[in-house]
């Protein structure tokens, strides 16, 4: 099967870990400019995080800066699902789209399910500095979890889509492919992700690139066996199944820009 789907595999591999890259330099950004607009002193932008001295900032300033971040992870998620509903060709870019919209979502409300734990994390800080208490940070993570299950449930159909027409339709071909599609790219790219977020500065910062992309697993089973459609189908599974040059190239791209923001950027 390894060898049968291999640059699915690959190709889908790569795509991870440049959506992943990227979504998370987005919402770096984000919490940049906000900081920058807010003049805050001592800003840098990293790989990771946004580094900041908030001791000229009130309070309701730092809160800002902390929830620039998840609402544009929140709007890149809602922008490219959007996309993946418009968009007819099931190709490489449709796949980029549909791994953009996922990770959007996880910038989001995978910071709302960890709020309770940590405090001084994104949605943690934003809650407490607001007054939240804690049975309704509780009840915000839980239905954060909830939304994103769903979330992930409606996005599933499109890595089926993935494949080609007979793929879908036939049970044992279609169990195949979506481990070549899902399963073996989401270990790999957990692997390469978690090693462009080195280095962090506390260990607890590589919570997310290790665990939350395996909510992609909670439809997991929809995605093997769920009788969707097969209206909409990849008419050019060659694409997905070959050798991309462009894919190496992106990624090349993406990593030599990740490795620039380890040194920082200074406002």
């Amino acid at each position: 099967m390894i060898k049968e789907y291999r640059f699915v595999i690959i190709n889908s591999s790569l795509l991870f870990v440049i959506a992943t890259i990227l979504e998370m330099t987005l919402h770096e950004c984000a919490h940049f400019i906000a900081a920058w607009q807010l003049h805050a002193a001592n800003l840098s932008l990293h790989h990771n995080y946004v580094n900041y001295g908030d001791e000229n900032l009130t309070t309701s300033k730092r809160i800002i800066i902390a929830s620039a971040g998840p609402f544009i992870s929140l709007l890149i998620g809602i922008a490219f699902q959007f996309i993946c509903s418009r968009m007819q060709p099931r190709n490489l870019f449709f796949l980029f789209n549909l791994y953009m919209s996922v990770f959007g979502y996880i910038g989001f409300f995978g910071y709302l399910m960890i709020a309770p734990m940590f405090a001084g994390g994104d949605t943690g800080f934003v809650m407490r500095a607001t007054g939240f208490p804690m049975w309704c940070i509780i009840l915000i993570a839980i239905a954060g979890g909830f939304i994103l299950y769903l979330l992930m449930k409606s996005l599933t159909k499109y890595f089926v889509e993935m494949g080609s027409e007979e793929l879908i339709i036939n049970p044992d071909q279609r169990k195949k492919f979506i481990h070549a599609l899902m399963q073996y790219p989401l270990y790999i790219g957990i692997i390469i992700t978690t090693v462009l977020n080195l280095p962090v500065p506390v260990l607890l910062s590589l919570i997310a690139p290790v665990f939350s992309p395996f909510t992609l697993m909670w439809s997991y089973g929809d995605a093997l066996i769920k009788p969707y459609t097969s209206q909409h189908f990849n008419k050019n599974f060659k694409q997905l199944n070959s050798f991309s040059p462009m894919l190496i190239f992106v990624l090349f791209v993406v990593i030599a820009v990740n490795r620039y923001l380890v040194h920082g950027i200074y406002a």
